[in-house]
């Protein structure tokens, strides 16, 4: 999605750098004293262009900044893909054991121990509140950290 916007950013920024000089190109009220002109290694007039001083100036402020916002996005995307690599490393896995007796209670502490749950009095009133309290089954139930409630509850109410 990054190099995409990135991509498109560049295009517009080309097509926008193109229609002023087409515009510039094609204007017929410039005066000569404000014109400056670059000459190719030609001496005839081909490869010639024609740019006001003033627009040349605002074409150089506008390229500034669209040189800071590309360096903007650059940095932002890679922080953004230094942060995902990040994430993805520290996604835990826990083997929760469940033994016959445990509640409710025990069990979300036993996620809580393992890093898959931050609170695990939220997560006890999940299991009350979705009624699944007596559906908890008895065994070893292989979980991750980036597991939702309802994606845990599923695992440990269903029958093996």
């Amino acid at each position: 999605m990054m190099k995409s916007s990135l991509r498109s950013f560049g295009i517009g920024i080309f097509f926008a750098g193109a229609i002023l000089a087409i515009n510039n190109h094609f204007d017929q009220n410039t005066s000569a004293s404000t014109k400056t002109t670059i000459k190719s290694t030609n001496s005839d007039q081909k490869g010639t262009v024609v740019i006001k001083k003033a627009e040349l100036a605002t074409l150089k402020a506008e390229a500034a900044d669209a040189k800071a916002q590309l360096a903007k996005i650059q940095t932002d995307y890679n922080n953004l893909k230094t942060d995902q690599t990040t994430k993805k490393d520290s996604v835990k896995t826990y083997t929760l054991m469940i033994k016959r007796g445990m509640g409710t209670a025990e069990v979300s502490k036993a996620l809580k121990t393992g890093g898959i749950v931050k609170d695990d009095a939220e997560f006890e009133r999940y299991i009350i509140n979705k009624n699944e309290a007596k559906d908890i089954q008895i065994g070893d139930y292989k979980l991750t950290s980036d597991m939702t409630h309802a994606e845990i509850l599923k695992i440990i109410t269903k029958a093996k």
